[in-house]
């Protein structure tokens, strides 16, 4: 079944905060596009939602504009670059990580699904004397933080209107 994006601003079933169209039209400006240009419309929406989802894995400053919005943007009571986030609009730095992050993923589809548990291991470490030698096959799987561990640059687009990381290791702290 082909993918389907649905767009619309604080909708209860928005899956992408951008349509192929705009996602297109970006491209034809950037040096890169050719490695967007070449996927079909499906592998681009697939592309799209899924960096939707891993946009949406982060906390953000500010409040959502609706209780019902499927997706954490559009958003309010925050300032960026002292302009006052709004309801009525998606932040262009929010969909321009968007674009980038679809087109990285529509050309690594592997990027982010973590190390086997080998990567980066050591097999044995020497010291002087002392020798430790490790059994790798029992090392565990490696997990992804948040998308700022594969795609840091992607800070230079979402760090303005970050709180912090993935849910599961940020705390907000509010003082009264």
């Amino acid at each position: 079944m082909a993918a389907t994006i649905t767009a619309t601003l604080k909708s209860a079933t928005a899956n992408s905060y951008v349509t192929l169209a705009e996602a297109d039209t970006y491209f034809e400006t950037a040096p890169s596009s050719t490695t967007w240009d070449d996927k079909s419309d499906d592998q681009k929406n697939r592309a799209l939602i899924a960096a939707c989802r891993w946009i949406d894995s982060l906390n953000y400053l500010g409040d959502r504009c609706d209780n019902d919005q499927a997706l954490k943007w559009p958003r309010n009571n925050y300032h960026v670059d002292n302009v006052e986030l709004v309801c009525t609009a998606i932040p262009r730095g929010i969909k321009y990580a968007q674009y980038e992050l679809a087109h990285a993923l529509a050309n690594d589809t592997t990027a982010v699904t973590g190390n086997k548990g080998t990567d980066g291991t050591y097999e044995e470490v020497k010291l002087g004397d002392i020798e430790v030698k490790y059994n790798t096959d029992s090392q565990g799987v490696g997990t992804i933080n948040n998308i700022f561990d594969v795609y840091p640059w992607l800070q230079s687009h979402l760090g303005a209107y970050c709180l912090g990381g993935s849910g599961a290791y940020q705390v907000r702290l509010v003082r009264g």
